[in-house]
């Protein structure tokens, strides 16, 4: 649910952007709405880091020594390793269809989108970062703002740490650049192989 959310909120953001409404109302409307997406991104490309659950299961279990003496086993972990997958997958389309919209709107609004991409993906790796292992939630924004403010800033004094965050920053965006790619790609054959074109967000 909490990977849906930034979705929706970016569909909301990009449908607000339309409303015939006066200027200054439709931007603070618009700011509000990215300001709860940017929050809860992060949830999306979260999932990514479930698989520690999965190989903590292995490693305490044994279950892939054992399943080599077990049929049934073997099934029971192909089909968790599928799960995992999956899992993990719905995570990063959640992860590029939350991003479309709102990359739509900042390009047809001027905005630099490659300029501000390294920052913009550092940040989601941060966010990853504070509900992983520091255990904050969306909801502390608000309930905590000092304790998480006061968290970001130690991470500026410790460079490997840093330097961390901001690899992992790259690498989810070259894993969005590539689930984009691969989204284009099926609205493309979709549309070749039906007469009609699938609609998975606006893309720029």
């Amino acid at each position: 649910m909490l990977a849906v959310i930034p979705v929706a909120l970016a569909y909301a953001t990009l449908w607000t952007s339309r409303i015939p409404l006066m200027r200054w109302p439709r931007r603070i409307m618009i700011a509000a709405l990215a300001a709860v997406w940017i929050a809860f991104l992060p949830n999306t490309c979260y999932l990514l880091t479930e698989w520690r659950h999965f190989l903590f299961l292995i490693d305490v279990r044994d279950l892939y020594v054992r399943s080599q003496a077990d049929a049934m086993l073997l099934v029971r972990l192909t089909a968790l390793s599928v799960f995992y997958f999956l899992y993990s997958g719905f995570g990063m389309l959640t992860f590029a269809l939350a991003i479309r919209p709102m990359e739509h709107l900042a390009a047809k609004r001027g905005a630099l989108v490659w300029f501000w991409g390294l920052p913009f993906f550092t940040a989601l790796s941060l966010g990853v970062y504070l509900g992983l292992i520091l255990r904050f939630n969306t909801w502390d924004l608000v309930s905590r703002p000092g304790h998480v403010w006061a968290a970001i800033v130690q991470v500026g004094g410790r460079p490997f740490l840093a330097g961390f965050i901001l690899a992992f920053g790259v690498f989810l965006w070259i894993a969005y650049e590539a689930v984009d790619v691969w989204i284009d790609g099926l609205t493309d054959r979709w549309g070749r192989v039906t007469g009609r074109r699938i609609h998975l967000g606006p893309k720029a």
